[in-house]
């Protein structure tokens, strides 16, 4: 029986002993472990689906075990695409189930794995309540999760330690309570205070941030107007008198060259290169005679 979205109704079998302790099977000729579970037929409601599931897998009738809860709802999970056989219509893409959590009553001699003709285990081992998601298979995983989380309050009560109230007897004194403080912000105790001065800080400074905010948002017409910076005068130095004087040969050149009709009149060629003292009144004027100076003679030694 598959419904309109694909899922078989299923029911699933969290079995335990008095000590908190779950039933857990290995399927036959397989390494994979698992809870009692089996579909709901036509004729039958998930309670008496799940008592002859129970009689088939695990060989206890209803005598042997305590009904102690079941989930609210179906707890739906899919199949990997491997296990879908899609000659089958409509094709069952995963299943939905009801979770029955059942005590054991009888002693374990009552378990029969291979009391149907078609056996689902062949070996089965007592575990802790959590251990079941570590070794399922991960497609189960997500359902067995939920399911023992809603019936984990059922077997595992959830106890608050109690404090310890202290004894006293009539004649002991009775212990001196501290002063009382005085009123307003001064009595209240230590962490209030500090919080009420955290609060204070933070309100300053919350102050502070939106007045900055304020003052660069500010449009500039509304700037009050900065006074002009007076301009101080730049000192200005006296310019100092710099004497050019005529290099001696670019000189006999120029001299040379005018007088041959190469150079206008007016062409002047200075180089500051060099300080002479000179005329330049002098250099249109008859080219002095050199005076004679003696020529050195090198002495040679073989």
């Amino acid at each position: 029986m598959i419904d309109s979205e694909g899922y078989r109704p299923n029911v699933g079998i969290i079995l335990c002993n008095a000590d908190g302790r779950l039933f857990w099977a290995k399927r036959i000729g397989q390494h994979s472990w698992q809870f009692p579970q089996g579909g709901i037929r036509r004729d039958e409601s998930p309670e008496q689906a799940m008592f002859r599931e129970l009689a088939e897998e695990v060989g206890l009738r209803p005598e042997h075990v305590e009904v102690i809860g079941c989930t609210k709802g179906w707890l739906r999970y899919r199949l990997p695409k491997r296990l879908i056989r899609r000659g089958n219509q409509p094709p069952c893409i995963g299943q939905k189930q009801v979770w029955f959590l059942l005590r054991m009553l009888g002693g374990e001699e009552a378990v029969c794995l291979d009391s149907s003709e078609r056996p689902e285990f062949d070996h089965w081992q007592w575990v802790d309540y959590w251990y079941p998601l570590r070794a399922v298979v991960p497609f189960k995983r997500h359902v067995y999760w939920r399911a023992l989380r809603e019936l984990a309050p059922l077997l595992l009560p959830i106890r608050l330690p109690k404090r310890p109230i202290p004894t006293r007897r009539h004649d002991d004194a009775l212990p001196e309570r501290p002063a009382r403080r005085g009123s307003g912000f001064d009595g209240l105790p230590t962490p209030v205070r500090t919080l009420g001065v955290a609060m204070e800080v933070a309100t300053a400074a919350m102050e502070i941030a939106m007045e900055a905010t304020l003052a660069v948002s500010r449009p500039p017409e509304l700037e009050p107007a900065r006074p002009a910076a007076a301009i101080k005068p730049t000192p200005v130095l006296p310019l100092r008198r710099v004497e050019t004087y005529p290099h001696p040969v670019i000189t006999r050149m120029v001299v040379a060259a005018r007088r041959g009709g190469v150079l206008e009149p007016m062409t002047v060629v200075a180089t500051p290169t060099r300080e002479v003292a000179a005329v330049t009144s002098a250099l249109d004027g008859p080219r002095p005679p050199r005076p004679s100076t003696p020529r050195s003679r090198r002495v040679s030694r073989r």
